[in-house]
């Protein structure tokens, strides 16, 4: 199932590659129009959203993480899965309570356990058993931005609030209702140092931009897709591109006649 709004869907349809996904789901991006949201600064309320309305059980994934490997063993398909822990000690991504905006009739629950790490969901996964959790985590994260004054941080790119309640309202929801998440690398990124300050003990330390020889399976070019200067990202993109025509030829072709039109 692909949601996505009206324009990206016809762009799709004219490269030739909505027949890529099985579904397109064009209402639930439409329905967000008449919501107190302002779009740039809180972007990805409309993956909230969609994972609210997926069929459990889901995954979802980012446009720029890839998976080379079946991940069925890394964890419970009946829980709750996600990419890495983030470490929210104060920071400017990550500030304390009191530096976030909040909307009028919101007000931040001292009780609950907001020293726990952030989830980084670039991967998200809910199976069968996560149902309430993910309904909880939707209703709370909605709540939070809609109508939220808080504004595209200049340091960071996004407001600070959409990382709130994108990635630490989860791990929150999740141990209130008796569930421990699954980090399929199981490592702790320090936005703060721009560096990992642990690192699972079966990969080592995660490179996350290398594809050949990537001992954890994922690849995600992240924050550094920012940086289209980065020698590393042109190697990423190239080694992309060739495993692409050697793996996949068929669809190589298909998107190189689309990228031509």
């Amino acid at each position: 199932m692909l949601y996505c709004d009206e324009p990206y869907a016809r762009y799709l349809e004219q490269l030739g590659l909505i027949d890529l996904w099985d579904n397109v789901d064009v209402q639930l991006f439409t329905s967000m129009r008449s919501l107190d949201v302002d779009p740039k600064a809180y972007f990805s309320l409309a993956r909230i959203l969609a994972v609210g309305a997926a069929r459990i059980p889901f995954t979802s994934l980012d446009c720029d993480l890839i998976v080379w490997r079946s991940l069925a063993q890394e964890f419970d398909p009946q829980g709750i899965a996600f990419t890495h822990w983030e470490s929210t000690w104060p920071s400017t991504w990550y500030p304390p309570l009191d530096e976030l905006r909040t909307p009028d009739a919101y007000t931040l629950d001292p009780g609950r356990d907001w020293t726990l790490n952030a989830a980084n969901v670039s991967l998200l996964h809910f199976g069968d058993k996560a149902t309430r959790v993910r309904d909880a985590y939707v209703e709370e994260a909605t709540r939070f931005i809609v109508g939220n004054p808080g504004r595209t941080h200049h340091e960071v790119g996004l407001a600070r609030e959409l990382l709130f309640a994108e990635q630490r309202i989860l791990p929150v929801i999740a141990r209130e209702h008796g569930i421990t998440p699954t980090p399929i690398i199981n490592a702790v990124h320090s936005p703060r140092a721009g560096e990992f300050i642990t690192h699972d003990p079966r990969y080592g330390e995660w490179n996350n931009l290398h594809i050949v020889r990537q001992p954890t399976g994922i690849t995600h070019l992240w924050y550094h897709k920012a940086w289209r200067e980065d020698p590393r990202l042109h190697a990423v993109e190239y080694i992309l591109a060739t495993k692409l025509k050697s793996d996949h030829p068929k669809a190589a072709d298909m998107l190189a006649a689309a990228l031509i039109r």
